[in-house]
């Protein structure tokens, strides 16, 4: 019982938990007092929230009297409720012969002669605690012909211990038998005459292990099956006879004992005879032991008779030494049986522990999660419907585009060559619609958003093209920066500079780059494929231009360093429709002249050629950047 010191109704339960403790020692049960204040972890352990608490232990599962009121009745009844039921049989004239002759079981069999129709709770508990190595039976009151065979006062209470014969080998009569004395009588017959070596626990009671050869203890064994009955009596009436302390009898089954079979085979030559060995256990891992032909019969018991008193005597050593393995449980529970036993403890915990607040909160939790989880799933199928929607979408807007055309004169020095691009990717969404990657058209409506209100850290890659090359350098562009769609600090997006006032933003721009300010006369055609990488934070830009084909031009450095008036483009106001060619990538900057050699014819197929190229000198950070002290604004229809 749970207390604390401060608990008024701890004091008055003391005297009926007095009584309740002199009745339950009395009968074998061990009962504590626990002080719930100083004895914390024992409380929250057996999951004590209020005093005074009674609690049951049974293995090591605990069971709380729910009652209001401890009295010495109700706690005993509460105890007896909680003992297992099946442990105790009743025993009538019909299946008394069948009890005793069942055994094989590796069990003595326990007959209690009770004065009552129910079993008293002492007996309840001594089964329970011997539950493993006996089997019990009650026998009523009304079974005099029972009572009269055994000879049995009606007036008394008996318990009779029953081995493989037909009579018992102990007894105890009297009106009440105390438990202790109970207890002692099974300590001495728990073990049958030829009990069998079903367990490591039993073998180890059994055989015990013996160091000194001069104390060595000795075990017979008979290996046989569930059919060699004749030679298990007939070892079991010579070990009734042959009576030592340093000997002991039993037999095994090899069929359900394998690795300890094939551990004394393997140990020593076997013939086929050969069914008894004599067994020195030196330790729990090793043994020695001697093979001997046993059939039973006269001569072969006194062949064993000498061979002991030899051994006992002579301290000869044993011809074969081995490494013993364990034996396997054959009483173990079935993995069916241990789930059973488990969700009857989780029924009873329940049933003890909950109470009508405790299931609606219980209940309230449960409801919450699966709202959440369903919640969950509602959304992310709605998302999905969504996404299918927009990609139908998508796919339909594509099929009624018309197709883009195309043109096959050059554009001085670039000759508009699609070869059938299209604008769709891979998996056959729009290229526009694509999840993974988007692109953003900047004009006056989208300026601020992908330039002056970039995050720090972030950039902006913008493509130049005009209506008539959109349709075959965007599915370009997207190919060259497909890899880096999944950096969060990068957009990418495309310029017309045929309209919108692009063209009138870029040239501003090239201005706030120069050193010294001049007249730039842009050719449209000549920034179609141009790549600018913006970082509106830090206010620089780096710029891709496509080359043409080496021998095409020749470059030098100026005298002052850096580009020279714009020329880095090729845009210089006296060769604005010639010069249009510049290697932006390089750290060290050169300038690019015209060249004497006939120019050279970039077709619009070859813009982004080398575009991966410099998207990964850029990420590297050794393309050169052009500073300049404000963004312009875009020029707004």
């Amino acid at each position: 019982m749970f207390y604390q010191d401060w608990c008024p109704s701890c004091a008055r339960a003391s005297p009926a938990w007095k009584t309740v403790t002199e009745e339950l020692q009395s009968v074998g049960m061990d009962v504590l007092s626990v002080h719930g204040e100083r004895e914390r972890m024992i409380s929250r352990r057996m999951g004590v929230s209020a005093v005074p608490a009674v609690v049951l232990l049974i293995e090591g599962h605990p069971f709380h009297y729910q009652d209001t009121t401890i009295s010495p009745s109700k706690v005993l009844g509460f105890v007896r409720s909680h003992i297992p039921h099946d442990v105790i049989e009743t025993i009538s004239t019909a299946n008394i012969q069948p009890f005793l002759n069942a055994w094989t079981d590796n069990r003595v069999r326990v007959v209690i002669f009770g004065m009552g129709t129910s079993v008293r709770l002492r007996y309840s508990l001594l089964a329970f605690q011997y539950r493993e190595r006996a089997a019990f039976g009650y026998v009523l009151p009304s079974e005099f012909a029972l009572r009269s065979q055994f000879g049995v006062q009606k007036s008394m209470d008996s318990i009779m211990v029953f081995k493989e014969t037909a009579k018992p080998v102990a007894s105890l009569t009297m009106a009440d038998i105390p438990y202790n004395l109970m207890k002692d009588l099974l300590e001495n017959n728990k073990f049958l005459i030829l009990p069998r070596l079903s367990s490591q626990a039993i073998m180890d009671i059994i055989c015990p292990t013996e160091a000194s050869v001069y104390r060595r203890r000795l075990c017979v064994l008979l290996l046989g099956t569930e059919n060699s009955i004749e030679y298990r009596d007939t070892l079991m009436e010579f070990a009734k006879n042959w009576a030592h302390p340093r000997v002991r009898f039993a037999y095994v089954f090899p069929d359900r004992q394998r690795d300890f079979f094939n551990a004394l085979v393997n140990g020593g030559v076997k013939t086929q005879s050969q069914n008894l060995v004599i067994l020195w256990r030196q330790d729990s891992k090793k043994g020695a032991y001697e093979w001997m032909d046993w059939d039973g019969t006269n001569t072969s018991n006194q062949q064993l008779e000498s061979m002991l008193f030899k051994l006992l005597n002579e301290r000869r050593p044993l011809p074969h030494v081995i490494e013993l393995k364990e034996l396997t449980d054959e009483h173990a529970k079935s993995f069916v049986s241990k789930v059973l036993r488990k969700l009857s403890l989780t029924v009873d915990f329940f049933r003890t522990h909950l109470t009508r607040d405790t299931v609606i909160q219980a209940a309230s939790l449960i409801a919450t999660v699966l709202f959440v989880v369903a919640g969950g799933f509602i959304m992310a199928y709605l998302v999905r419907l969504e996404e299918e929607s927009i990609a139908a979408k998508a796919r339909a807007s594509t099929n009624n585009r018309p197709p883009n055309p195309t043109s096959s004169a050059p554009i001085t020095r670039r000759q508009n060559q699609t070869n059938g691009n299209s604008t769709r990717t891979p998996g056959g969404s729009s290229l526009y619609n694509n999840p993974d990657l988007r692109f953003h058209e900047m004009r006056g409506e989208t300026y601020n958003g992908l330039v002056k209100l970039i995050k720090p850290g972030c950039r902006t890659i913008i493509l130049l093209l005009d209506a008539e090359t959109k349709g075959s350098l965007l599915p370009k562009f997207q190919r060259c920066v497909w890899p880096y769609r999944k950096n969060k600090s990068l957009q990418f997006g495309f310029m017309h500079v045929d309209k919108g006032g692009g063209l009138t933003w870029y040239k501003e721009l090239l201005l706030l780059s120069l050193t010294e300010p001049r007249n730039l006369n842009i050719n449209p055609r000549n920034c179609v494929g141009t790549v600018l990488s913006l970082n509106g934070y830090r206010r620089y830009f780096c710029v891709f231009h496509a080359t043409l084909p080496g021998g095409a031009i020749k470059r030098h450095r100026s005298s002052t360093g850096g580009y020279r008036n714009g020329g880095f483009l090729g845009f210089d106001s006296e060769q604005s429709s010639e010069d249009e060619n510049s290697d932006v990538e390089s750290r060290r900057p050169e300038i690019p002249t015209v060249s004497e050699q006939p120019p050279s014819i970039l077709f619009t197929s070859h813009l982004l050629d080398n575009l991966s190229n410099w998207l990964d000198r850029l990420f590297e950070g050794t393309t050169h950047r052009y500073h300049i002290n404000y963004w312009p604004d875009f020029p707004v229809k």
